[in-house]
């Protein structure tokens, strides 16, 4: 039984220390060089960052562990294209195109 609760709360403490890890997300926006835009993003944990610019160009920041989701909205107005990618660990978790003359790109990734 004493073993059981040492093996029990190792899990437990295990769990919360990975709960409590970050990692590195990059919200990667590209397009037309004439692409002007602004939106946001979000985590769950630290709520939302308003953001706006011109294309290219990129935002880092941390996302926890098994806990935040990550979402992003970009609009622009103009000619051509504008696309958005949630980035993190060298992978695409979620990506969007728009070509409308006045569009917007959604994205959203639960973190794991």
């Amino acid at each position: 039984m004493k073993n059981t609760l040492i093996i029990a709360c190792i899990g437990l403490l295990f769990l919360c220390c990975t709960a409590l890890q970050t990692q590195d997300v990059t919200l990667e926006i590209t397009g037309s060089s004439t692409a002007l835009f602004t939106g946001y993003y979000e985590t769950t944990s630290d709520g939302q960052k308003q953001i706006s610019g011109t294309v290219p160009t990129s935002y880092t920041f941390q996302a926890r562990k098994k806990y935040d989701v990550v979402a992003a909205q970009i609009a622009r107005a103009g000619l051509g294209q504008l696309t958005a990618k949630l980035v993190s660990g060298g992978v695409a978790r979620d990506s969007a195109t728009t070509t409308d003359l006045v569009g917007t790109v959604h994205l959203t990734w639960t973190v794991q």
